[in-house]
């Protein structure tokens, strides 16, 4: 077979993927770089503060060492950035399919009724 032949399996088409799909693609890069950072944060942060030899010489935040404060504020601003993504960027998928299943299931439910 040449290059300008073609079998019935290939087509000139891209590949039309699921919207869900895409979404969950896109939803995934979201998550996975607040978790990074997040993560990175942690323990970059936490590494360079929180073992040291000389105790004592960390200033204290309501008690506890400043670093702790710092990663514990870390935490809070990852949790209001994982709201905000919650709220505004993850989108519903439209349940086309589902609506279609649901229609094709009362169908078969009135013909075995009317049977």
């Amino acid at each position: 077979m040449n290059s300008h032949q073609q079998t019935a399996d290939e087509t000139d088409d891209p590949i039309q993927y699921d919207p869900s799909y895409l979404n969950s693609l896109r939803e995934l890069k979201y998550v996975a770089v607040i978790g990074t950072l997040a993560l990175i944060w942690t323990v970059a942060y936490g590494g360079f503060n929180g073992y040291v030899s000389d105790a004592e010489s960390k200033p204290l935040f309501f008690g506890m060492p400043s670093w702790v404060a710092w990663e514990l504020r870390s935490w809070v601003i990852t949790s209001l950035v994982t709201l905000w993504f919650a709220i505004f960027i993850i989108r519903e998928d439209d349940d086309d399919l589902l609506d279609l299943d649901i229609a094709d299931n009362d169908a078969r439910t009135d013909d075995e009724e009317h049977a």
